[in-house]
């Protein structure tokens, strides 16, 4: 049976899971659950909130347990204006995006590849800048478990849209549907070990409103990874 990993920032993201999961010993001093979900022993790790976080549980996770086969980050996030998605939709990223990583200047904010700044890859031919691809196989399995889910770019962020002209923005430079905190990072680790990588998010509140109603959000994420075993 092959292990997965999920990472989620906060346990109210998570409680659909742990009911299922067992709790068990600390990775990388994180909280840890474990158990069989969706026809797969899962890790269920609770990162935190924000990049540094989520890279620092994510990398501690592979590191001990090099098993794992797969890494899906799940939880809630802001809608963007134009996806189309409401609160308790769901969405399937395909690919994650740095969205607050380049250089800025009076103009805007310039993206790694237009200034040639790679994050990996280079040596290969194949420089890694602020877009990081999710894994096909692993999209097309959620897909099929989840007919007519919504799918498209994530930002990940450090700091969060406060308003509305702000979420407009972030979300026209770089063509997303939904912000977050936390996504990015874990792919960009998971490329590294070379483990398929995907995210599930469901809609807490428009991007740019902070009002959340994380528990709507969270479960409707939840619920989407759940349909797996449906379809397993």
């Amino acid at each position: 049976m092959s292990l997965w990993l999920l990472t989620v920032a906060m346990y109210p993201e998570a409680r659909m899971l742990t009911a299922r999961l067992d709790l068990s010993e600390e990775i990388g001093r994180r909280p840890c659950w474990r158990g069989t979900l969706v026809g797969r022993e899962v890790i269920l790790l609770l990162t935190g909130i924000g990049a540094v976080n989520a890279a620092q549980a994510t990398t501690s996770a592979l590191a001990a347990e090099p098993g794992i086969e797969a890494v899906i980050n799940l939880g809630c996030a802001g809608a963007c204006e134009g996806s189309g998605l409401g609160l308790g939709k769901v969405a399937l990223a395909t690919e994650v995006v740095l969205a607050d990583m380049g250089v800025q200047n009076s103009e805007g904010l310039q993206g790694l590849d237009e200034v040639d700044i790679a994050l990996a890859g280079r040596s290969s031919g194949r420089p890694l800048y602020n877009r990081i691809p999710c894994d096909p196989g692993l999209n097309e399995l959620i897909r099929r478990a989840n007919p007519g889910i919504a799918e498209g770019p994530f930002a990940t962020v450090g700091r969060i849209s406060g308003d509305a002209t702000t979420a407009q923005a972030m979300a026209r430079r770089w063509g997303v549907i939904m912000e977050e905190m936390e996504g990015a990072a874990v792919g960009q680790v998971a490329r590294w070990y070379a483990k398929p990588f995907a995210a599930i998010r469901g809609v807490s509140n428009p991007a740019g409103l902070r009002q959340l109603d994380v528990a709507t959000g969270a479960e409707a994420a939840q619920r989407a990874l759940l349909a797996l075993g449906d379809s397993w």
